[in-house]
């Protein structure tokens, strides 16, 4: 029987990470350390994957063992969200598309899009770059003209931000940001500023061939965009990225009750406030799911809810 559960946070430490502001506001809990990232939604087996206690089983077995609560055509849960809350600036990188993936390690992709909740006034992000031609962005880099080859964006508070494959990008220190992702993990680094990682004492790996094989020349010059939202039974209703194949995100607010109709399921993720969900309690920083076709649902409470959702390609 279909029901809403609740999916408790994946942690992964990272150098870059912060610990502070996720554990004191968000409310996440764990030894791990340095945090920085939370995978609100990930369900990769044997690598990361987040626990539903209600069920007693991690996010894939549910996926695996209950396919009616997600009507899917991917074999693996299709997507992916995590909230960042960087102390300094992550590595530039890129995620290459779905062809290389599957050459390179057997993946996917890994198109995904950023929401920014907060930042500092002189807060940013690296975001593509100035190079004209490949030969210009191999030389630059070689050279170490960051300055020349990096292009930088302001972060606006509520900006939405579109990252396709290919894509140079970085998040700056002290940008905390909600994250919507294909469900995947493949990562080439063309810069890491020569930061020794204390769990090493070593360089991380860098991958400057494979990023110039990847990397979209000349830049598609993608900026951030903000997106009005829609008065709808009480709720405010910001309506971002809608694509089959990929990823649905939209964002519902409430001052103090309201309901919502979602046929697909969505996993809602609370980055302000606390409420409920039906009858589910939830607070900033959790997570629930809500399977698909379960009708309306009624939300109470002061919430800042995202949800994460998908369309399958080919109906």
């Amino acid at each position: 029987m279909k029901k809403i559960v609740k999916v408790e946070p994946y942690y992964e430490p990272r150098m870059w990470g912060g610990d502070k502001r996720l554990i004191e506001e968000f409310h996440y809990q764990t030894d791990i350390a340095p945090l920085g990232e939370v995978y609100n939604v990930v369900a990769l087996p044997n690598h990361a994957d987040c626990f539903v206690p209600n069920m007693n089983m991690t996010l894939s077995k549910l996926y695996e063992e209950k396919p009616d609560w997600f009507e899917c055509e991917t074999e693996q849960l299709p997507i992916r969200v995590n909230i960042l809350d960087p102390m300094y600036d992550l590595s530039i990188q890129i995620h290459p598309d779905d062809d290389f993936a599957k050459t390179y390690n057997g993946g996917r992709g890994k198109p995904e899009a950023w929401v920014i909740l907060d930042a500092p006034e002189d807060g940013y992000i690296e975001f593509g770059h100035h190079a004209k031609t490949k030969e210009e962005f191999i030389s630059m880099t070689q050279n170490k003209e960051w300055d020349k080859l990096l292009r930088y964006l302001k972060t606006p508070i509520d900006g939405f931000i579109d990252i396709p494959s290919g894509t140079l990008h970085a998040i700056g220190k002290g940008v905390l940001t909600y994250n919507i992702s294909r469900n995947a993990d493949l990562t080439l680094r063309l810069y890491d500023y020569d930061r020794i990682d204390p769990s090493t004492h070593k360089k991380r790996p860098i991958q400057p061939e494979e990023v110039y094989e990847n990397v979209n020349i000349p830049d598609k010059m993608i900026t951030f965009q903000q997106y009005p939202y829609a008065n709808e039974f009480g709720c405010k209703v910001t309506r971002y990225w809608d694509e089959p194949g990929l990823y649905t995100l939209m964002r519902i607010q409430t001052d103090t009750e309201g309901k919502f109709l979602h046929e697909r399921f969505a996993f809602y993720t609370c980055v302000k406030g606390e409420g409920m969900i039906n009858d589910m309690h939830i607070r900033q920083g959790e997570t629930i799911l809500v399977p698909n076709h379960m009708g309306w649902i009624k939300i109470k409470g002061k919430l800042d809810l995202f949800l994460a959702s998908y369309r399958n390609q080919h109906i």
